[in-house]
């Protein structure tokens, strides 16, 4: 059934003969569309199928207001009593047939319907955003054939960022979103929430502990710190502030990751400069804090889990220390951005001597004997304490997935060693780690859930032995692993909450380790001369807490450390967990987090608003987390979701691979599933849903929008690539994309492309929601901006609605808006909670201005 408003004088009509057949009045959906009057306002109601012309009824509210369910009787007595006016008399047949008419209202619209609201659930009244969109961007005509499939981008010529007037088109852009930006009501309040949320969250962020005692980095500001316990006391002693890590690289550069060399002797620090450019290596002695004069210009970053991480060599006595890092290709800085990632090799850098020594010993080029596609990676070269093995890691861009090869050690390290093959891709292997000559590795091969094995490599020059299986394939989902002196501690997926499991060397069954706090546990890196393990535990309501692990999982021991943060456990929030039902009838799990002060009267009523996440991609998890955001965004009466969708690695390899390539409309059915079910159990209503997508999970946002425009009042399409044919030419890491959602070299591979891309499946007119799409200069993973231009420029012109297409351009590197700074977390909220409906977020109505 339809429902209209329209301008009308006292006993009027408004045949619905004026909609033409295919129109929108003509269509099934349980929706409304509103025409703003000053005064009175006509409602007509058309059941679904009847067609252009036929009038069933009429209804004049006084004043205009939201529509709501509840009132829809009273309506049908309106509709009743209009009938009478009608210039020909009523028959009672006629008054028969409307009483069917008004049954059949409220049966087909009495409860929820593709995505509208239900009983008791009034449709959110938004203020369009004062400001006229600026003019439609100039079409050319531009067809690229690939593999003889036509790929239209009619906006090819935005990719020419130098051009007056691609300049010319950003310029407008930005002063639109400026615009429609300055509109927003709250943001100073708001602003102070997050300063206060920011500044209460806890300020620890790593913990590492080495022989020497225990390594920190806390964010003391708005870039990290470093610090250090000794071991047997514990006073924290200040190695490195933020402004003496940023003048190790020349005055712009923050710390993203530190390794401890295996005696705890040593740091290394992984520092970009700008977002995430100019990613150098900087080491530290760990209990002075200076720097020496070691320094690595240009680090390769991956997208592969060792990013801005080297690997240390074990200490050899009256030997220099050293490490194996990834290195840019000679001449990189000159080339495209798609090539200057390319040809990685790992590296050896021993402390003291010049980054002119050092030698090449695995990756691309190195060893004839392992081929390598120049967008392959390198990734890793790890050694241990202990051990006569290195162990080398390459991650297949187009597969998405890693080899391991293994190699003894050679006098010195100072030849390349003769790399074999240890893992294949078909292992569905993550990185190995060695405990004496022994390798242990999560592999997926014939357990869908993980398993964990082990191999002793022997003396020989290749590696001897099988492979066995140590922790067998549980009910869950196997996370993460590490190998200590007391046994093989692993964490474990199971109905939504990660816990941690022991199978102590020597035994053979896994058992569980009690913590104090129940959610999600992860392991700390740590080093593997000591016994047991460092992990934190975390939920939506719980700041991360730390304990040491220890005797074979017998002794947890917290930590006696103090978090820096003021924020306590929330006795108010609430976390839910549902399984929603998708197109095909799989059931998706649904996380949810909301505070007990949303429910009216004991119970939920659908009036909140509600921002839905999901990611679906790599086979990559999101388990609960203590977020500042979302403790504002609950506060403030929203509901927060988190949709974890095929594609992902929630439920092991087989859900990750049922959201790939063909199969990627899947994560998009299955976050529609997960709106309509938390509409249907009264989270949320249509149009107050938020949908956010960041990084590869902005293809379900930006899908999810244009398939089900009706359910959602604003799509934030966060730091991703909405054109992935031509990412593939422009972008350093679309190629890890082409075993996700298709390739370039196949005619189906690039219609797998073009369906996963929303910049090529927007139709030529569609109401949308609102739209927030964010790029960053400074990104390292989606580089080429204007790929979101041309999808702002083409979504703009599509647009049949009032709500703003907005884009916004930031530094910062690889992150979302709301993790920038309070002000753009206040920024994002604001836009949510008007496009939302939320009332007190509206702006005031003035004229319309264009920028």
């Amino acid at each position: 059934m339809k429902v209209f408003e329209s301008p009308v004088q006292d006993g009027s009509w408004l045949p619905l003969s004026s909609y033409p057949a295919g129109s929108a009045a003509a269509s099934d959906a349980c929706t409304t569309t509103t025409f703003p009057a000053p005064r009175n306002r006509l409602r007509v109601w058309m059941l679904p199928g009847l067609g252009p012309g036929r009038m069933i009824g009429v209804a004049r509210v006084q004043p205009p207001r939201a529509l709501n369910d509840s009132n829809w009787p009273g309506h049908m007595s309106q509709l009743l009593r209009r009938r009478r006016q009608d210039a020909q008399p009523a028959s009672v047949a006629g008054h028969l047939a409307a009483i069917a008419i008004a049954g059949l209202f409220l049966s087909a619209c009495g409860g929820d319907t593709r995505g509208s609201p239900g009983p008791g659930k009034s449709l959110p009244l938004v203020v369009a955003s004062g400001v006229d969109a600026p003019l439609a961007a100039r079409v050319a005509l531009h067809v690229d054939t690939l593999h003889g499939v036509p790929v239209p981008d009619p906006y090819r010529w935005l990719e020419d960022t130098l051009s007056p007037e691609g300049r010319a088109w950003v310029a407008r852009q930005e002063v639109f979103a400026t615009a429609v930006l300055d509109r927003l009501v709250g943001r100073d309040s708001l602003t102070a929430l997050f300063e206060r949320a920011f500044r209460d969250a806890p300020t620890l962020s790593t913990v590492r502990e080495t022989p020497q005692g225990v390594v920190l980095k806390r964010w003391l500001g708005d870039s990290p710190s470093l610090l250090a316990i000794a071991r047997g006391t514990s006073s924290e002693r200040m190695l490195r502030t933020a402004a003496d890590i940023t003048s190790l690289g020349g005055g712009s550069s923050t710390m993203r990751e530190f390794v401890p060399s295996p005696d705890g002797r040593l740091l290394a620090l992984g520092m970009t400069g700008r977002g995430d450019e100019g990613a150098a290596v900087s080491v530290v002695d760990a209990t002075t804090g200076v720097a020496l004069p070691d320094r690595i210009p240009d680090l390769l970053t991956t997208m592969s889990g060792t990013r801005y991480e080297v690997s240390w060599l074990p200490h050899e006595p009256g030997g220099p220390d050293a490490f194996f890092y990834p290195r840019l290709w000679p001449g990189s800085e000159s080339h495209s951005a798609a090539d200057r990632l390319a040809r990685g090799r790992q590296f050896l850098h021993r402390i003291g001597t010049p980054q002119s020594a050092d030698v090449a010993v695995f990756g691309y080029g190195v060893t004839p004997a392992i081929a390598m596609a120049p967008e392959d990676l390198a990734t890793r070269v790890l050694a241990a304490p202990g051990s006569r093995w290195l162990v080398g890691s390459i991650f297949r861009a187009r597969r998405n997935a890693s080899e391991q090869y293994a190699a003894r050690r050679t006098a010195g390290d100072s030849t390349v060693p003769a790399w074999v093959p240890l893992l294949s891709l078909a292992d569905l292997a993550g990185y190995p780690l060695l405990h004496g000559d022994t390798a242990w590795v999560l592999a997926r091969r014939e357990a869908e859930r993980g398993r964990i094995l082990r191999r002793v490599l022997g003396d020989g020059p290749a590696p001897s032995g099988e492979w066995e299986t140590a922790v067998p394939e549980r009910r869950g989902v196997i996370t993460a692993f590490a190998v200590q002196n007391d046994g093989v501690y692993f964490t474990e997926r199971d109905a939504g909450a990660v816990q941690l499991h022991v199978v102590p060397h020597g035994e053979t069954r896994a058992r569980a380790v009690t913590l104090p706090v129940t959610g999600t546990v992860r392991l700390a890196p740590r080093s593997p001369a000591l016994d047991g393990v460092l992990v934190s535990v975390e939920s939506w309501a719980t700041p991360p807490r730390w304990f040491r692990v220890v005797r074979g999982g017998v002794v947890v021991e917290p930590l006696a450390l103090d978090d820096g943060g003021k924020a306590a456990v929330s006795p108010t929030i609430v976390s839910d967990r549902l399984e929603a039902p998708s197109r095909d009838g799989t059931l998706v799990p649904v996380s949810i987090v909301y505070d007990r002060g949303t429910q009216a009267s004991g119970r939920l009523d659908g009036g909140a608003p509600l921002i839905i996440e999901a990611y679906g991609g790599f086979g990559s998890a999101t388990d609960p987390l203590y977020d500042p955001f979302v403790q504002v965004w609950t506060s403030l009466g929203g509901v927060y979701a988190y949709a974890h969708v095929r594609g992902g690695g929630e439920l092991g390899e087989a859900w990750h691979r049922a959201g790939t390539r063909e199969h990627k409309q899947n994560s998009i059915d299955d976050v529609i599933g997960a709106v309509e079910s938390l509409i249907a159990k009264g989270y949320t209503s249509a149009g107050r849903v938020a949908i956010q997508g960041i990084s590869f999970g902005a293809i379900i946002s930006g899908l999810a929008m244009l398939q089900r425009p009706d359910l959602f009042g604003v799509s934030l399409y966060e730091v991703g690539g909405p054109d992935e044919i031509r990412a593939a030419a422009l972008d350093p890491s679309a190629a890890r994309n082409i075993a996700e959602i298709g390739d370039v070299d196949t005619p189906e591979g690039i219609r797998l492309l073009r369906a996963a891309s929303p910049n090529h499946v927007v139709p030529s007119r569609l109401t949308l929601p609102a739209v927030l799409l964010h790029s960053a200069n400074d990104d390292y993973n989606f580089g080429t901006e204007m790929l979101v231009a041309k999808h702002v420029a083409r979504l703009q012109a599509a647009n049949a609605g009032d709500r703003p297409v907005v884009w916004v351009r930031a530094t910062g590197g690889h992150r979302w808006l709301s993790s920038l700074s309070p002000t753009w977390a206040a920024t994002v909220t604001s836009f949510l909670l008007w496009q939302t409906g939320v009332p007190r977020f509206q702006p005031t109505p003035h004229a319309a201005r264009t920028p």
